[in-house]
Parts: structure tokens; C-alpha cells; sequence
């Protein structure tokens, strides 16, 4: 018998417990009940595992020394240490110098000791959770205590960035299980120079599967003490709640006060987040949104958490209820907003128009004749429309009527011609109303109508290049030299011992892999023609001169606009449009579409399935022009109106915008492009707007970049130049240190507008949460 095969033995404990023991080596004395094992050590004990240069087991108390290179394999956890005192009796241990893995986190420490089954005590040990770079942030604590599956508990905790304490906690506590459960988070932290260090503390609350709530007690440096609260809940898939909320002390804020100074003062502030969904199958829906402050001023001095909150210039309560079938669509909504523009931010706008509330009721085309015959191909009829009640909070009319009620209709028809040969005929005939009532006005009503006709002739080309396939060739098959491409040089660096020869990469593979594009190139021709009766008013004087001014201020909507002077309206969304008393428009569409070959499922000889395939958009270009024929002139240029262009390219990873209207009646603009080119390491970006409606016209130009400096930085800059007043109306500049491993970031930011001047410092430590949102610069 060799020594190796004399090396394995196998025991039983009196306890009922097996044990394994394979070594180089191994001894027994039997006077003391005990046994040496050295050398290449491994010990089994039901599902644990013990690697070691040495070991010593006494039978009498089920004590077991390891030393030398020590790992404990178990189904929790895996450990590595110096020596180690493990029992068999009730599985404690205790380990020095020692580290432990789990699946989510990383625990290294002088001395860890499992005194139960579930409790792994550590003796100066430091916690992290990035597996392969302990040192890029850790909490270093004098004791630690882990149970095991639920949470680690740190005393006099000290956070570690590369090594250096940046932070004391007394006392803090992490989840380590993988489900949601109840306990502190990690703290968030924000410093800007003007108002100081903010520190948040959240616990977390795991109310049940289906409900959480969030508590966050918080210090927003020279402002004060305050908190967040968030509760959410889900009732069913799409049915949830969620409220979220923001209170403060604030120890510097008065209104109307612009300097950071302490005011000598606790000012009760506060900003509130209602929002709720609910969907009854695929034939009801509801939202409700509620957004409430107690000054105005919130949005500006704690936009950390208002910013993602508030989407517009009003806050307040909204919502609405939709049941649709097949035939119809039924909606209310309707919403009760309070103007954040307004000069008092205590106060309440009550000039501002509420919709209370908006009934809307429309109705899917229903087909009245379908034929085979020219000319009476498909004739079909709908209904748009919709009742709106406008009413200030309290009555403050001064030039304009504010408080009214309009019922808006818009029956239709829609005459399918027919087609010869490539060229498609259509017509829609609407009847567009307006019928206003006046609860404030000696003259109680106002209407408006007429007959809308949009008549259409179109044809559209199309021409297709190439075909789109992914194929796999063994490399027996091709020419190699043609298809791959040789270094031109040998290679040397300092990562590289000596130098590497120039070689031809298409000689190491199996296969080559051949992948095509298809392209289609569209051309669509239009001629519209558009044609409103004269529009019939009758009643209340005074909102008829409302609604015909130009400048648009006496209108709720651009519905209140009259179609004949729809187009001369200063703003956007109507002067934009082509005037539809009597005009005929001309389109020119362009687009150029990209077909890729999906290379995920193929078919069994290598080739793409033949509707696996994604498209994505080249370039376009689009032209419109009008032309009106109500106007009387010799010279063609008199009777043109808007032209619009709009075009665009992307090539690889540049791209560019061009969008320009222009209207020949008063040789007025609005143009804008933007240019940008995105790669790995840098993004540039540039727009500008010109538009000559506004006054003071619009000019201005932004300049933008974001660079990636040695993996480790990331820098960025935008300027916005407003070029009619000569001056920077904002400009950011911002720096974010990110490890390779996205462990940690801190984000350095400095933004000027012309209002204020802000500099903020966030840093923010990522658990082990790869591939999400974390570090988006």
C-alpha cells in the first residue's frame, strides 16, 4: 500500500456526523482521539468543504484546526483566510485574515467567527460589494455582523474611496436579500456650495408583495431638517398608486428673499406628488395626477427632486376617464392648475382659465358603400367633437372674455374615388363648428361654422436596391485574401513581451460571415386642395374681435381661431399651417429606408429568416409649398403662401436635422438645425433657431460636447448664445469620475442661466446594479 492510497480515511463522529478527510499525509493517535492530516487537505462535511495545507481534528469535541492557504466552500457563502477553527458538533468556525464572497457583496476582515448557524461576526472588516475591486469603495467597520440571506449590520462604519475615509456613520444597515425587504438604504448625498451638504437617510418598508413605503429623513445643510415619504402600491397590472413627498423646515427661505442667507426663521415648505392609474381590460382607463406646493418658489430651490416631478408651467390636479369599443371613444378630463409664473409664489393665480372639464365623444368611420364602381368606391362618415367649460378660479376678466362654454363638432365624410392606375382620388368633407355660451356676458351666446372639403391626388415610386441576407461560408469556399484584411505592421507595446508579427485574421476563423443591406428609395407626390366655405359668425360682439386678432392671446385654444385667419395667428402651432379659405398644396416626399438582416434566428443552411429583419430610416426630404388661389394676382410669387422643408440625414454616427418655414407674404422664418456626431468616447452637438414670429425674434445658438478622458472622466460642456441680445442665456458645465467597474461616480456641476448661479456635487455608489441607468452622463 503506497503512502497515497494510506493518505484517505473516512470516520464517523459519534454525533451520527460524516466527515471526509483526503491528504498528502495523515496520523492518528488513538490514546488522545485524534488526527493529523498535511498536506493538500480537503475536509467534507455533509454540504461543507475545508481546503488546507494542514489540519487537526479531536474527535473528543469535534474541533478542527485548518491552516495554510484556508478556503470553506458552503452553500451560502465562499471564504478564504489564514487559519481557521471550524466544529463539527454545531458547524461554528471562526477565520483570520479573511475574506468572504457571497453572490452580491464582498466582506474582508481580521477575524470572522460564525457563532450560528445564520451569523457571521467580523472583527475590523471592510464591506463592498464590487467583487472585482474591493478597493474602489468599501464601509469599513469595527464590527460586523451578517445574517446571512437577510442583512449586514455595521457599527462606527467609515466609507472608503480608493482607500480613503470620506465619510463616518455610526451605525448602518444593508439588505442582502435578494427579495425586497424592510430596512435603511443607503444614504444619498448632494453638496452645492451656496446652500451646503445634503445628507438623506431612507428606510425602506416592504409592507407587503404588493406595497412599499419609503421614509427619508433628511438635512438640506443651511436650509434645514426635512424628509421625503413615498408610498407606492399596485393593485393589478394596470391599476397602481404612488405618492411622493417632499417636507422641510426651512431655515432660509422667505419670500421674495433672493440671497442664501439663514433668515432667522423655520418656514414650513412642502411639495406633493399624487398619481394614480387604473385600467378595467382593454375598454377602460383612468389617471389622476395631483401636484401640490405650498409656495411656488419649490420648484427652484429643491429641483433635485421637482425637476423629474414637473413637466410644465402649471401644477395642480389633473385626469381623466376613457371607455372606447370598436365604434366610439368616450373621454372627460379636465384639470385645476395653479400658474407657477405667477409673481406671488404664496398666492394663487386666479386669472388662470381652468378646464372643468372637457367631454369628448368621437366615433370610428362607419363604411356606408363599398363598391367596385369608379368614382363611388367607399363612402364612410364619422364624428369629432367635444364640450369644454372654461372658468377662472375666482372672476377677473379684464380685456378678453375668460369664462365660457364651447361645444366643438366636426362631423365627416370620407369619398373614396378610386384609383387610375398608380394615381389614388380621395375627398373628406367635414362640417366644423363652434357654439359658445357666456355666463358673465349681456350677450349670452356665439357660434361659428362652415364646410371644410381636403381633396387629394397622390402617387407614390419606389425603388429597391440590393436584398438584405446574413450567410455563414466555410472559409473553404472563399478567398480569403479578399475578404480579410492583413496587419500592415507587426505590433509591439509595453503590455506585449517582444513584438507581434503581422498575420491575416481571416486564417484563424471557420466561417465567414456575409451580411447585406437592402435600401428603399420612396417618392411620394401630392396635390392637395383645401377649401372652407365662408365661415358663418353670429353673436357676442366683443369675442368675436377676441378671437380675430393675430396675436392670439384671446383665444382658449387654436379652435377658437377663425379658418380664415387661422394661418395669420402668432404662434407655432397655427401659423404654421396653410390658409384653408381656398388653397392647394404641393408635397414632395422623400425617404430612404435601411433593411437589415436579423442575424439572431436562422434557418438551418445559415440564411435569415425571410421576415426577420429591422428598418431603420437613412435620410428624407420633404417639401410643401401653397399656393392660394383666392388671391387675385398676375404674379405667381403673390399667390404662394408657406413653404416647408424639412430634411435629414444619418450616416453611421452622424447625423443632421433641417427643418425651415418660410411665408412669402412677410418674408418671415423659422428655421432650425441641428448637427451631432456620437462615438464611444465623444459626443458634439450643435442646434440653432431662428424665428422671426417672436418678439423679440429668436436667435439662439447651442454648443454642446461630452468626452470620455482615459475611461476614468467624463467631461461635458453646453452653451446656449442668445445672438439678438449678445449674451450666454445658459450655459452647464459638468465632470464625472467613474471607475471602469461603475462602482461609484461623482458627479461635479456647474449651471448659470439667467436667474442664478449653481454648483452641485452628488456622489452616488451603485450596487451592484450593472447595465442599468447608473452613470448616464
Amino acid at each position: 500500500m503506497n503512502a497515497e492510497l494510506f493518505a484517505r480515511e473516512t470516520f464517523e463522529l459519534k454525533i451520527g456526523e460524516n466527515v471526509q478527510v483526503l491528504s498528502d499525509k495523515a496520523f492518528r493517535d488513538s490514546a488522545k482521539n485524534k488526527f493529523e492530516a498535511v498536506g493538500n487537505v480537503i475536509i467534507t462535511h455533509q454540504k461543507n468543504s475545508i481546503y488546507g495545507e494542514r489540519a487537526s481534528l479531536d474527535f473528543n469535541t469535534g474541533q478542527t484546526t485548518v491552516v495554510g492557504n484556508v478556503r470553506y466552500v458552503g452553500p451560502d457563502m465562499t471564504m478564504y483566510g489564514s487559519e481557521m477553527l471550524y466544529n463539527f458538533r454545531d458547524k461554528s468556525f471562526s477565520l483570520g485574515n479573511a475574506r468572504i464572497l457571497a453572490d452580491n457583496y464582498i466582506v474582508l476582515g481580521k477575524k470572522l467567527s460564525r457563532p450560528e448557524p445564520k451569523t457571521v461576526i467580523g472583527i475590523d472588516a471592510e464591506y463592498t460589494t464590487c467583487k472585482d475591486c474591493p478597493e474602489s469603495w468599501s464601509i469599513f467597520g469595527r464590527e460586523i455582523e451578517i445574517t446571512l440571506g437577510e442583512y449586514v449590520r455595521i457599527k462606527h462604519a467609515y466609507l472608503k474611496v480608493k482607500g480613503v475615509v470620506v465619510m463616518y456613520v455610526p451605525y448602518i444597515i444593508f439588505p442582502i436579500k435578494k427579495k425586497r425587504e424592510t430596512g435603511l438604504l443607503f444614504p444619498s448625498f448632494g453638496f452645492e456650495f451656496e446652500e451646503g451638504f445634503r445628507f438623506q437617510q431612507p428606510w425602506f418598508w416592504a409592507i407587503n408583495d404588493s406595497a412599499d413605503m419609503t421614509f427619508t429623513p433628511s438635512v438640506f445643510g443651511r436650509r434645514g431638517l426635512g424628509h421625503q415619504y413615498q408610498y407606492r402600491q399596485v393593485f393589478h397590472e394596470d391599476g397602481w398608486v404612488n405618492l411622493d413627498t417632499l417636507k422641510v423646515l426651512d431655515e432660509v427661505y422667505q419670500p421674495g428673499k433672493q440671497n442664501e442667507e439663514l433668515s432667522g426663521d423655520k418656514v414650513f415648505r412642502h411639495f406633493t406628488q399624487a398619481e394614480t392609474h387604473w385600467s378595467s381590460g382593454e375598454h377602460f382607463n383612468g389617471h389622476f395626477r395631483l401636484l401640490g406646493v405650498n409656495d411656488l418658489d419649490m420648484m427652484r430651490d429643491y429641483d433635485f427632486f421637482t425637476q423629474n416631478l414637473v413637466d410644465s408651467t402649471e401644477i395642480g390636479m389633473s385626469g381623466f376617464l376613457e371607455t372606447r369599443t370598436s365604434m366610439l371613444n368616450l373621454a372627460i378630463d379636465g384639470d385645476f392648475q395653479n400658474n407657477t409664473l405667477f409673481n406671488d409664489p404664496k398666492g394663487f393665480d386666479h386669472r388662470y382659465v381652468q378646464i372643468l372639464p372637457k367631454v369628448s365623444l368621437s366615433t370610428s368611420p362607419v363604411t356606408l358603400l363599398q363598391t367596385k364602381i369608379p368614382l363611388i368606391r367607399k363612402f364612410s362618415f364619422g364624428l369629432e367633437s367635444d364640450f369644454s367649460v372654461f372658468k377662472q378660479n375666482h372672476y377677473a376678466e379684464n380685456l378678453y372674455i375668460r369664462n365660457a362654454r364651447r361645444l366643438n363638432s366636426r362631423p365627416y365624410i370620407n369619398w373614396e374615388l378610386g384609383n387610375l392606375g398608380p394615381v389614388n382620388f380621395r375627398t373628406r368633407v367635414a362640417y366644423d363648428s363652434q357654439k359658445y355660451w357666456f355666463p358673465n356676458e349681456s350677450e349670452k351666446t356665439f357660434s361659428k361654422s362652415g364646410v371644410f372639403t381636403e381633396s387629394e391626388i397622390s402617387f407614390e415610386v419606389e425603388k429597391i436596391f440590393g436584398m438584405a441576407y446574413t450567410e455563414n461560408i466555410p472559409v473553404e469556399k472563399v478567398d480569403v485574401a479578399k475578404l480579410s484584411k492583413p496587419t500592415e505592421k507587426s505590433v509591439v507595446n509595453k503590455n506585449l513581451i517582444g513584438e507581434l508579427p503581422a498575420f491575416n485574421e481571416g486564417l484563424s476563423k471557420e466561417n465567414f460571415v456575409i451580411r447585406r443591406n437592402a435600401y428603399r428609395h420612396s417618392q411620394e407626390f401630392k396635390v392637395k386642395h383645401y377649401y372652407f366655405s365662408d365661415q358663418r359668425t353670429k353673436g357676442n360682439a366683443r369675442f368675436l374681435n377676441q378671437i380675430s386678432q393675430n396675436t392670439g392671446d384671446g383665444q382658449f385654444d387654436a379652435i377658437d381661431a377663425l379658418r380664415s385667419r387661422e394661418f395669420l395667428v402668432s404662434n407655432t402651432e397655427t401659423r404654421t399651417t396653410l390658409p384653408l379659405s381656398n388653397t392647394v398644396e404641393i408635397q414632395w416626399n422623400n425617404s430612404l429606408v435601411r433593411k437589415k438582416a436579423v442575424t439572431d434566428s436562422l434557418l438551418i443552411d445559415g440564411r435569415s429568416l425571410t421576415d426577420n429583419f429591422s428598418y431603420d430610416r437613412v435620410s428624407y426630404f420633404n417639401v410643401s409649398q401653397g399656393y392660394d388661389l383666392d388671391r387675385k394676382s398676375e404674379e405667381i410669387n403673390e399667390n404662394l403662401t408657406r413653404l416647408k422643408i424639412d430634411t435629414g440625414i444619418t450616416i453611421n454616427s452622424f447625423n443632421f436635422g433641417f427643418n425651415e418655414f418660410f411665408f412669402y407674404d412677410t418674408s418671415e422664418h423659422i428655421f432650425s438645425f441641428n448637427i451631432s456626431k456620437d462615438s464611444e468616447k465623444y459626443k458634439i452637438f450643435t442646434r440653432f433657431i431662428y424665428d422671426s414670429l417672436t418678439t423679440p425674434v429668436k436667435k439662439l445658438a447651442t454648443l454642446g460636447t461630452k468626452f470620455n478622458v482615459v475611461n476614468l472622466f467624463l467631461l461635458g460642456a453646453e452653451l446656449q448664445y442668445d445672438l439678438e441680445d449678445k449674451r450666454y442665456a445658459s450655459t452647464q458645465y459638468s465632470m464625472l469620475y467613474k471607475p471602469r467597474n461603475e462602482c461609484w461616480e461623482i458627479d461635479l456641476r456647474l449651471k448659470r442661466d439667467l436667474v442664478e448661479k449653481r454648483v452641485s456635487v452628488n456622489f452616488l455608489l451603485n450596487f451592484n446594479d450593472k447595465g442599468s441607468s447608473f452613470a448616464n452622463f
